[in-house]
């Protein structure tokens, strides 16, 4: 029969653990099940990624789905017909373009992705800050960190990264990320590289960093892990090796599954080509997420606000981790940064601090590279080689999940050991029960959360149009009256287009917009927003824009002459040109006219033929 003071021995080492002992038997509040908690992340990223079809990448990747499963949709296109870098997004969720059009195909994925998502976070964020029998220490953990991961992902990132919104493939690939996370911090270490391998198989990009991070993460953790007893390198590695070695390799399939299309279609490309394209989508086309020399300096700040917040959080962390009873009377003196102070952490928060300062690491080593060739230390060319692969992307994922995971520990983990011991610095000396650091913790969480989906909504409640559809379309200078005409004209257009002109054949479409595809199922010559993904094709792609929509020396778009258009005819060979007469010095070219009849039916468009057989 246990004694009183053997109860208290148990309870004493599991406050030690950072985990708080729950009596057998005892019940769980309603608020702690998890499909409660899963209903409030589903509805946290539901209102954080709604917004009207198509959002700004929707276009992009379902034209892509859809000519995947039907050739003629878009035939002759050079986006679509390039390299599938993402196939298995097209190959499952592009299957919706089979059964429905594409707005409710939109809709159907994004309802499943965010379903997803929500599942991962929330198995996820509740193995992260639970007990050592599964059950979390507070209510609706994950739902608070959730919104707290959005907002700081919003208004705290670097090169642009984002994961709750649009229906494309890395918001899949983030999903299983989450759902690989969970399983680790279950032990179920063969399960999460599974998932991590169908995430890279996704999304390569997305999934080579978490798959490195994971690395770095769990061997780091295994090295410093507090309850192990110091050993040498070599006994840590075949310990590492046992735990993970099953797992493993089907992460590395699955990455190869996610790299063999690209390796492949770039398998005949040249080294200068190859060079040529690199240059392009770094430094021509996405400098804003690729290269630190871009990136405007607004959201440096941003971003260093974020890191200053991390840094806060870890102290706080480190700071109630040491008011262990064990640490506390200790006689021996121990420094601040120890690892025995980790001791009071669950697995999960140190998991996600390793996954952190991995992303920081991997995106200072991209700044150096984009840095060593601003200051001439070597080529640019060897630069953009290297940073085509988004250095920064899993920095900005990463450094906000440890600050919602932190402060979601402080406020609802780490409130029951500080009220077991004694507060180790005398921050609190004098204030007795009228102040407590975690309940303040939990509040500035649960504001910081609300705020982020407040301005969210306030700002999407706004948008009359889907991203996707504004974006190029229409100026910010014109009012609204304009903007609404000129988009009314748009549709119009599109709608003539899909409905009287022969099919299969390829358009010359204005450059400001990126929905020509996605309203007509029409193929064109080239688009700003459809860069393809292998090298080849993305040389042509540059080509096509630099030949197509020429600009003076005030980047000011020039006119399409009859000159012009006939001699872009030869090299292309589109049958259908698509004028936009808001383009400054815009004349009729001396061309057939199929559309509009009237200026009063269309005053903004006009569709031209090119005669011939």
């Amino acid at each position: 029969m246990p004694t009183e003071k053997s109860v208290a021995s148990k309870q004493d080492r599991s406050i030690e653990r950072g985990k708080v002992h729950f009596p057998a038997g005892s019940k769980t509040s309603w608020s702690q099940k998890f499909h409660i908690d899963f209903l409030g992340v589903f509805l946290v990223f539901f209102l954080t990624g709604i917004e009207r079809v198509p959002a700004v990448n929707e276009p992009h990747y379902w034209t892509k789905g859809a000519h995947f499963w039907d050739s003629e949709f878009g035939k002759g296109d050079l986006f679509l017909e390039s390299a599938n870098a993402h196939w298995l997004f097209y190959a499952t969720f592009g299957s919706l373009t089979r059964l429905m059009d594409l707005g409710q195909a939109v809709w159907a994925g994004r309802m499943a992705l965010w379903f997803l998502l929500a599942i991962g976070w929330t198995w996820m964020m509740r193995r992260a800050v639970s007990d050592q029998q599964q059950r979390p220490c507070g209510a609706w953990v994950a739902t608070l960190s959730g919104a707290a991961w959005c907002a700081a992902m919003r208004w705290g990132h670097l090169a642009g990264e984002w994961v709750v919104g649009g229906a494309e493939a890395k918001v899949a690939a983030y999903g299983l990320v989450f759902l690989a996370f969970g399983f680790f911090f279950s032990k179920r270490w063969t399960l999460g590289w599974l998932c991590i391998g169908i995430a890279c198989a996704f999304h390569v990009v997305v999934g080579i960093w978490v798959l490195l991070g994971s690395l770095f993460s769990s061997f780091m953790l295994d090295r410093l892990s507090p309850e192990e007893p110091q050993t040498s390198l070599r006994s840590i590695s075949r310990a590492w090796w046992l735990k993970h070695g099953w797992g493993l390799p089907l992460a590395i399939f699955g990455l190869g599954l996610g790299m063999l299309p690209p390796l492949f279609a770039d398998a005949h490309a040249t080294t200068q080509t190859s060079t040529q394209a690199a240059m392009i989508q770094v430094y021509k086309r996405l400098g804003h997420h690729l290269a630190p020399t871009a990136m405007s300096w607004a959201r440096w700040q941003a971003f260093a606000g974020l890191f200053f917040v991390a840094l806060v959080v870890l102290i706080g962390c480190l700071w109630y981790g040491s008011t262990s009873p064990r640490l506390l009377a200790s006689k021996r003196k121990r420094d601040f940064w120890s690892r025995s102070r980790w001791s009071a952490w669950p697995y999960g928060l140190r998991w996600f601090l390793a996954q952190a300062i991995f992303g920081l690491l991997i995106g200072l080593l991209g700044c150096l590279v984009d840095w060593g060739a601003f200051f001439g230390i070597w080529s640019r060319e060897l630069s953009a080689k290297l940073l085509k692969y988004y250095w920064f992307r899993w920095n900005d994922v990463a450094m906000g999940m440890w600050v919602s995971a932190g402060s979601i520990w402080l406020a609802l983990g780490a409130a029951r050991l500080a009220s077991s011991a004694k507060d180790p610095f005398g921050w609190l000396e004098g204030y007795g029960k009228r102040i407590s650091v975690p309940e303040l913790m939990l509040f500035g969480v649960l504001v910081f959360g609300a705020w982020g989906l407040v301005d969210r909504i306030r700002t999407r409640g706004s948008d009359w149009l889907g991203e996707g559809e504004r974006a190029r379309l229409l100026s910010k200078s014109d009012g609204l009256e304009e903007q609404q005409l000129h988009y009314q004209d748009w549709l119009k257009v599109c709608d003539f287009v899909r409905d009287k002109t022969r099919p299969g054949k390829l358009w010359l479409t204005p450059r400001n917009q990126q929905t020509f595809k996605w309203h007509t199922a029409r193929g064109e010559v080239a688009a700003w927003k459809d860069m393809p993904q292998d090298a080849t094709a993305v040389v042509e792609w540059y080509e096509r824009l630099s030949e197509c929509y020429p600009v003076d020396s005030e980047r000011s778009l020039m006119p399409w002459t009859t000159e012009k258009i006939l001699d872009l005819h030869k090299r292309y060979g589109f049958r259908y040109v698509l004028i936009d007469r808001r383009v400054g010095g815009q004349s009729p070219p001396l061309l057939p006219l199929v559309y509009p009849s009237s200026g009063d039916e269309n005053s903004t468009f006009a569709v031209f033929e090119i005669p011939g057989p």
